[in-house]
């Protein structure tokens, strides 16, 4: 038996119409879910979505990972029943998305979908994100040990200098 496909949608732009029209054209009769922060329920009403398919996050001004996941949101979130998650992003590139991006990668691990504000979707796979998560990760451990080297290897041996030529010299 034939059964539309449900799209849990992460509202984070004032493009919802445009996204809600590019889902219906690649994804005929589905349903969506849309999950928003506090005060997007006019925008939702105005696009169709009514309160039955809307799930609003109220636990930070903005989508926030750890915040999402200690929430119960996050449970009746994955008791819907999706099979995909699709986030709006603010931009085309998906600039100053990384909080939302998170959050969408906890409810599906293995990546996403993107809706950009002129209707273009962009996959999100996980792979790509967490190896550059290991590069930010890498370089920070890199910039530390070099600080250390440069800053806190000559402190003490300064430090150790100082020391001894304070100490007594025994009498010969």
């Amino acid at each position: 038996m034939w059964r539309p496909e449900r799209i849990l949608l992460l509202r984070t732009g004032r493009h919802l119409a445009t996204a809600l029209h590019t889902l219906a054209r690649v994804s005929p009769g589905c349903e969506v879910t849309v999950v928003a922060t506090p005060g997007a329920e006019s925008s939702l009403a105005g696009c169709g979505i009514g309160p039955e398919r809307t799930l609003i996050y109220d636990a930070r001004p903005q989508f926030e990972a750890w915040p999402f996941l200690t929430s119960g949101l996050y449970r009746r979130a994955r008791h819907t029943g999706y099979d995909r998650v699709v986030v709006l992003w603010l931009d085309p590139h998906g600039a100053a998305s990384a909080n939302v991006d998170r959050t969408a990668f906890l409810l599906a691990p293995g990546g996403f979908e993107a809706i950009t504000p002129d209707g273009l979707i962009t996959t999100r796979r996980a792979g790509p994100v967490l190896r550059r998560q290991a590069v930010i990760a890498l370089a920070s451990l890199v910039t530390l040990a070099t600080i250390h080297l440069l800053l806190a290897i000559p402190a003490r041996l300064a430090r150790t200098m100082a020391v001894l030529r304070r100490a007594p010299r025994a009498a010969s």
